[in-house]
């Protein structure tokens, strides 16, 4: 009987009294630890999201119109030479707002990237930007007052690599860089252009990038099978890897 009423006093009316002459302050709204969730959503609502992203692919594979597409918005679109001398890492930061989300959204590309004709060390400054904003996090982190709330956590959540569509297998420059990245991020490949290369052709060229992968012990990201409300969903994006994709900037009715 003692439970019942004292659930059912969470419903009630709650008057409180700051002191002997204080002024009684009412309680809005209802009152019980199964507010956290709401409290929590809340939070991060309030607070925004981070999302980095690490666009790897030649120069003019269509990393930038993939971009657009993806967040329906017109991003920085510089073009960019095919005489490179180097890999240089470009970062644009953006702030967007879908409904009342805010998204501080940081889109990393590889300019120059395979585009030199010795591509040995192509990969290098990848992992080198990788590498430093793991120690930048981990700098922020080692202070004694620690700003990680309102200190944008620059760590590569994702790293989509952009695959030329030729049709019969992956490149070794492919297999060279994803191997040196698939410890540090979240690979997920991508198929550019899918549209230049027959369905029939695509489904092989698919099976083959698949198997070299596992041949080179290549890891790329999976989508988590082990939470059963979202499990057969999951699966099936799986077996999608590697997804083929097809930009615009223009609305197709």
């Amino acid at each position: 009987m003692g439970v019942k009423a004292e659930n059912r006093s969470a419903h009630i009316k709650v008057c409180r009294t700051l002191g002997q002459d204080g002024r009684t302050l009412p309680l809005q709204g209802h009152v019980g630890f199964d507010s956290l969730p709401d409290q929590l959503v809340n939070k991060c609502v309030n607070l925004g999201f981070d999302m980095n992203i690490l666009c790897v692919g030649e120069t003019g594979i269509g990393k930038s119109t993939l971009m657009d597409c993806l967040f329906k918005a017109n991003f920085d679109d510089t073009v960019h030479s095919h005489r490179s001398p180097g890999v240089e890492i470009s970062q644009h930061l953006y702030n967007l707002r879908e409904g009342n989300v805010k998204l501080r959204l940081a889109i990393v590309d590889s300019v120059g990237y395979g585009d030199q004709i010795n591509k040995e060390n192509s990969f290098k400054p990848l992992v080198d930007y990788i590498d430093e904003q793991f120690e930048n996090y981990l700098q922020e982190e080692l202070k004694i007052k620690r700003d990680l709330v309102t200190n944008h956590d620059s760590r590569v959540h994702v790293c989509l690599y952009f695959l030329v569509p030729t049709g019969h297998s992956i490149r070794s420059l492919d297999l060279v860089t994803m191997k040196a990245l698939d410890k540090k991020c979240n690979i997920i490949p991508i198929i550019a252009k899918s549209d230049t290369v027959s369905k029939s052709e695509l489904e092989s060229f698919k099976a083959n990038i698949m198997k070299e992968l596992r041949e080179n012990d290549v890891e790329i990201y999976k989508f988590p099978t082990d939470d059963e409300t979202v499990a057969e969903v999951n699966k099936e994006m799986n077996e999608l890897m590697p997804f083929a994709v097809v930009g615009s900037r223009e609305d197709v009715k």
